[in-house]
This record gives C-alpha cells, structure tokens and sequence, in this order.
C-alpha cells in the first residue's frame, strides 16, 4: 500500500519541485529567454569584474542559485532569498561551501551588517515592485549593506515593447519606470549611476544598471 501523504506535505513537494525546475522553465522555453539569461550571465560577470573577484558579493535573490558559478569564485558570497524552497535546492546543487552563506529573507530587511559586502547584485526583482515606497525601501537596504556598488535589472518605460503593448492596450506585465526616475531614486538613498546597459533600451525592456556610493 503506498503511503499516504498529507495535503501540506504534497503542496510543500510541489513547491520544491517547482523551484527545482525553475530555471528551466523559465528561460529553457524560447531563444528569446536563452537570449536574455546570456546577458544577465554576461552582466554578472562583468560586475563581479568590477568589483573585483576578491570582492564580498549578496546575491538577492539568488533564485535556485544561477549565477553560483560566477560569484562562487569571491571569498565571501551571501546568497539570499525569501523562499525557502529555492535556498534548499542552492543546498541540493552545490552542498555547503565554507565561504557561502545561505539566507532566508526580504531585501528590505537584509540581515547583514553595513558595508558588509562589497556589491549587492538584484537581478529580476525590481520589476515586481510596484511602488516607488517599496523601490527605496529596497535600495536603501542594498545601499546599507554594500561598501560600494549595487548592481540590478529593471523594466524600463523607454523601450519599444512598453510602448506598443499600451498603445494596443494590452496586459502589461511587469512594473516599468523611466530610468531617471530609478537614477533619482538611487540618488536619494546616496547611490549614482556608474553604468547602464544597454545605454539606450529600444526593443527589449529589460534595462542592467550599476549604482555606485560617490
């Protein structure tokens, strides 16, 4: 007789296995998804470039831990997330590393002391925020923790793709703000704008920056 499992402990496997698949299924579906993981591994790379690779680096969220084998190589990596189920399946892929530390919680509410890392890297977050109240909260928080950069992702109003799913009034998915109002943002919490990537968004709406402490 096979055992009976309870309603939570279904929904709880369900919710593992989901995470355990996320990847995949979110960016293994379309050439336009492998494109766009491509150059968020690509601008990971050259942040953790920028910091330098001794550098103390706060993934937030970390997800299942995709860009563990980039910032894996910095002494000091924190990756932190607010799901449970995602920091499990970081211990089912890559164990236990002495110089990684796993953490559950909210970007707003980073348990870290100030200046502990030296680049906060937030990728696919920002666009869920619909806010410019949750928007400082979060960048003032990545702004305590970090020494000298905060490197993000955020769906910019300038892009081609913004403008024609409103002009056609379709369903925008996603929060979208103009990339001065993130930089005035940023300013306000004592971060400018060192880079940004693409320097003009024209199709895709998807814009990287990288703030820095003056």
């Amino acid at each position: 007789m096979a055992e009976r499992v309870s309603g939570s402990e279904g929904s709880k496997s369900i919710a593992i296995d989901r995470a355990r698949t996320y990847e995949q299924r979110r960016f293994g579906r379309s050439a336009r998804m492998m494109r766009l993981d491509a150059q968020e591994r690509s601008f990971a790379a050259h942040v953790l470039e920028l910091a330098g690779p001794r550098s103390r680096i706060v993934d937030i969220p970390c997800g299942s831990g995709r860009f563990f084998d980039i910032f894996s190589v910095a002494p000091e990596y924190v990756m932190a997330d607010i799901s449970p189920n995602m920091l499990q399946v970081v211990r089912e892929r890559f164990g236990r590393p002495a110089h990684v530390r796993l953490i559950e919680t909210d970007v707003t509410k980073i348990p870290l002391p100030d200046h502990s890392a030296d680049l906060c890297f937030c990728m696919r977050l920002f666009h869920h925020f619909d806010s410019d109240e949750v928007r400082l909260a979060a960048l003032r928080e990545l702004a305590r923790v970090s020494q000298t950069y905060v490197a993000l992702s955020f769906y910019c109003q300038e892009c081609l793709r913004y403008y024609w799913r409103k002009l056609l009034g379709k369903k925008i998915r996603g929060s979208y703000i103009a990339f001065d109002h993130l930089a005035d943002l940023a300013k306000q919490v004592g971060l400018d704008v060192w880079e940004r990537t693409p320097k003009r968004n024209v199709v895709e709406q998807q814009c990287f920056v990288v703030l820095k402490k003056p």
